[in-house]
This record gives structure tokens, sequence and C-alpha cells, in this order.
């Protein structure tokens, strides 16, 4: 069966390197999901890749769901935009975008738009990224974040793991890695409890941090979003429900809440 997210993400890429497919369906892409509900993608931070993907999303006529435009100037302050349409078989697909996401380094950012050849390959985010891009406030993150590491050679694994098994197994084999706690017990032979416990508090920490730059973003869209669903944008045409968007984004939404947030 076809799957329709890969599909979009070579016609975003039809032009040249504009979307990068992130997140859940790129679980699948790794093999380590059968599927996945939803679309994120990792957007090239210019008005040309975000008005290809706006035009590519017309043609399926996708609807703009509460969110801040596919625009640079409101991307690359954070900001995540998303949309909605019904395939041919009546399915809701989701399709979000972001285009400098949390925890992802500017470099990381600009090496996904140098391969030359997007129009013939499928753009998927590499598995470090896609690591970091899973360290959020969901529990069931960190499961994907263990699966994903293993695929990785022993000296990275390390880095990332949240399986105690594979801290315990890994951390005398390697220098890498040493200041995580979790390894660190481990590697002063402190015992499994200590290295879950450690674990643990290394876990909560990435989760409560994820959990209050949602809180931050959140307050800041409160009044934009009110008056986003006022204006029933979700009705209009792609086009025009950009143009009301970016509007009242002018006048309500902040451009950047949390200064340096996404550097």
């Amino acid at each position: 069966m076809t799957n329709l997210y890969f599909e979009l993400t070579r016609e975003f890429n039809q032009l040249g390197p504009a979307a990068v497919l992130s997140s859940g369906q790129a679980v699948v892409y790794y093999r380590l999901a059968i599927m996945s509900k939803d679309g994120d993608w990792i957007v090239r931070e210019t008005d040309g890749a975000c008005a290809h993907v706006r035009s590519v999303l017309s043609k399926y006529g996708a609807r703009h769901r509460p969110s801040a435009p596919l625009d640079a100037r409101w991307l690359s302050g954070g900001w995540s935009s998303h949309f909605e349409f019904l395939d041919p078989r009546q399915r809701r697909i989701r399709c979000d975008f972001v285009s400098r996401p949390p925890r992802v380094s500017a470099e990381s950012l600009s090496a996904m738009f140098r391969d030359s050849t997007a129009s013939q390959t499928l753009l998927v985010v590499d598995r470090d990224v896609l690591i970091r891009l899973k360290q959020t406030a969901r529990a069931k993150d960190y499961a994907v974040i263990g699966e994903l590491a293993r695929q990785l050679p022993p000296d990275q694994e390390i880095q990332w793991t949240t399986d105690v098994d594979r801290i315990l197994e890994l951390a005398t084999l390697t220098d890498r890695a040493a200041s995580r706690p979790s390894v660190q017990a481990a590697r002063d032979g402190m015992g499994r409890g200590a290295v879950v416990a450690a674990l643990a508090l290394e876990l909560d920490a990435l989760q409560q941090s994820d959990r209050d730059r949602l809180v931050r973003y959140q307050q800041a869209a409160e009044a934009y979003l009110r008056e986003f669903r006022q204006s029933a944008l979700d009705q209009l045409p792609l086009d025009q429900a950009h143009e009301v968007a970016c509007r009242l984004a002018e006048a309500l939404l902040p451009q950047r809440p949390v200064e340096n947030e996404t550097r």
C-alpha cells in the first residue's frame, strides 16, 4: 500500500529540497512502526519553500487548522503550522510543519537541505535528529528513542539509549556519554537500581523541559488562536486562509515568543 505521507514528501521536494520527513512517519521509514496517523516535516525556512508546500497542500484541498501561518517569519521563531485534508478513501490526513524544531542545531538543519537529488530520493531526518525530536513530554516517545538508538553503532547508542540493560551492557565499552548520570552510575558499579533511578531523572528532565517550552508557546498564541477560530479560517480555501492568518499573526502572534528558543 502506498504511503501518502511519503508521496507528499516527494511532491514537496519536486523543485528542490524543501521539506524533510520527520517524527512518526520517519519512525515508519526506519521500520520501527507500521503506521503513524499524522505527517510531520521540517520545512526549509524560505518563502519559496513555504509557498511550494502550500501549493501542494492546496492541490489536495487542505484546510488550515488553528496554528501559525506557514510563513518563514513565524516558523523562524519556533512556531508550527498544521493542515488537514481527506484522502480519496475519506481518511483524515494531517500535515504539520516546523522549520526550527527544538533541540536540533542550526548546523543539522542546514545539512538537511543540501541533497541535490531531493526530487529522486525520499528526504527523511537522520536517526540522531529523530532521537532529538522524540525527546518530548510524551513518555511513549522514549521507548522509540531506545529502539532508534539500537540502530546506531555502540559508541553512539550509549549517548541516546533509554534502555537500562543497554546502558549496563555498553557503559564500560566506550568513553562516549560519560556525562550521562545513568552511564556513570553503571560504570561506577552502583547497581541496577541506581542506573534505573538516574535514567528516570534524565528522562523526567527532558520531559519537563519540553512541557515548559510548550506552555510558553501556548500562552503566547492564546489571542491569535481565539481570533483564528472565530474567523473560521479552517473553512476557507488555503490561499485565502493563509492571507488572513498572516494578517492575524501580524497583529496578535509574536514572531519569537522566546528569544533564541530555537537556536
